[in-house]
């Protein structure tokens, strides 16, 4: 993959060396021994292989490799265009990221964000991706805290996707898990109800929901936003997926209905109410959902294992 970074720029041939004088006010702080290959590419789509070693939205800093070791400036503007590759380092962090090795791969991220830090300001530059996933990773594991000390020091200008502009957005939401606020999440979340979103933005949603729902006292409903989070992207969201699963035998646990069904159980035999059938069979089928699959290797708690029924008798 790589990274098309769209900047202004001047027509003509590129590199163009720009006065130091002129120049001095835009230019682009350096870091020291830093610099990425990338090239510069003018409005005829003509290109220059550089040493890419500092960046804003507006300016460049580079060497041409081979030539000179004196770094030159150069103003963008009217539609140029700078092409960077993407880093094997960031790379080898997405590869841990996708195999959900989200500790591992969050330490390279932060790894990335700083080094590729001077040339941030670029549209979705490695190091603004760096901070993103980052954030993911504190998300997919859990550490709220760490997700709202991240925000907090995050730049979002650079970034140009929709997903992750939207992603951005639904932060708000694990804050509000964060602090407990479950009207203010119930709320939010009536608002994104109608909305097109992806599967796993949606079952992000609905687990959010559901927390809300249940710590107001609405087990019921909750119930109904927990499976939405389950069935949104067909159980891809592993993390999601897995803790609404959970919340949903839990939920079945405590249900007075649901407690006083499993002590009707006499030598192997149901002797189940027919209000309680339902609720035994979908907390049975959640249980056995797990144990297949949603658990992601993790086995069924032992607290839920009354509701197991192996397929096979056993």
């Amino acid at each position: 993959m790589k990274l098309d970074f769209r900047i202004p720029g001047k027509a003509g041939w590129l590199p163009m060396v720009v006065s130091l004088v002129a120049i001095c006010h835009a230019a682009p702080p350096v870091k020291q021994d830093f610099r990425t290959e990338a090239f510069l590419i003018d409005h005829e789509g003509r290109s220059t292989r550089i040493e890419l070693v500092a960046a804003t939205r507006t300016s460049v800093r580079y060497r041409i490799p081979g030539s000179s070791k004196d770094m030159l400036d150069f103003v963008l503007k009217d539609g140029a265009t700078v092409f960077v590759s993407e880093p094997r380092d960031f790379t080898e962090a997405m590869d841990l990221y996708r195999t959900r090795k989200y500790p591992e791969a969050r330490a390279r991220f932060v790894a990335v964000k700083e080094r590729y830090r001077p040339i941030e300001g670029l549209e979705d530059s490695v190091s603004t991706l760096g901070a993103f996933y980052e954030m993911e990773c504190l998300r997919k594991e859990g550490d709220l805290e760490g997700l709202a000390a991240a925000l907090q020091t995050f730049t979002k200008g650079p970034l140009s996707r929709e997903y992750q502009a939207r992603q951005l957005e639904l932060y708000v939401f694990w804050d509000a898990v964060r602090t407990k606020s479950w009207e203010r999440l119930e709320a939010l979340a009536k608002e994104r109800s109608n909305m097109r979103l992806p599967g796993d933005q949606r079952a992000q949603i609905a687990y959010c929901q559901g927390l809300a729902l249940e710590n107001l006292g609405r087990p019921d409903e909750a119930l109904i936003s927990y499976n939405i989070a389950v069935t949104a992207d067909a159980g891809a969201s592993e993390e999601i997926t897995r803790q609404a699963a959970l919340r949903i035998l839990g939920i079945y646990q405590r249900d007075p209905e649901v407690r006083a069904a499993m002590k009707t159980r006499t030598g192997g035999k149901e002797m189940t109410p027919p209000s309680a059938a339902g609720k035994l069979a979908a907390a049975a089928a959640m249980a056995n959902l797990f144990q297949l699959s949603l658990g992601a290797g993790m086995p069924l708690p032992p607290e839920f294992r009354e509701f197991y029924k192996p397929t096979d008798g056993k």
